[in-house]
């Protein structure tokens, strides 16, 4: 019983000292003004005088498929493992497409409009079409001039 007597005297002399640090520790008065403002000081201007170039970025419909990709283009299995590792790309995803009753496809062509193509796979003649460029990436390859009645501009 004394043993138990001597330890809450122990604790109870200890607990107004604990009790001041842990009120130290956890004072907000030290948090500086700066911490307030908005992340990445998104609401100021930018700087006057160096405005980027803007890339014209606006999507064209380049062919109507209404049957499909079937007989018009096949499906390229090396291509698609280098699309998936990010080696075989359309520049700008969808800036040209190609409009299918089940999908619409991005398209890049072999003389490099808007194609990214490092290892030099392009081959002449030949129209790129592209379904989930990410790590689904498939890619199917087609005959330009076979293409070319369904070809409606862009």
């Amino acid at each position: 019983m004394t043993r138990l007597l001597l330890t809450i005297a122990t604790v109870a002399a200890l607990l107004p000292h604990l009790s001041a640090e842990a009120q130290e520790v956890l004072s907000t008065d030290r948090t500086a003004p700066g911490h307030l403002r908005p992340p990445f000081r998104a609401y100021e201007p930018p700087p006057p005088g160096h405005e980027p170039r803007l890339r014209r970025t606006e999507s064209r419909r380049v062919y109507a498929l209404p049957q499909g990709l079937k007989g018009l283009a096949t499906f390229d299995r090396t291509l698609s493992h280098l699309c998936r590792r990010g080696a075989f790309l359309q520049e700008i995803d969808g800036l040209y497409w190609a409009a299918t009753p089940e999908f619409r496809y991005g398209v890049a062509f072999s003389g490099g409009a808007n194609l990214i193509d490092p290892q030099n796979r392009r081959q002449p003649g030949k129209v790129y079409f592209f379904r989930n460029q990410d790590s689904r990436c498939s890619v199917w390859v087609g005959d330009q001039a076979k293409l070319m009645p369904h070809y409606i501009g862009g």
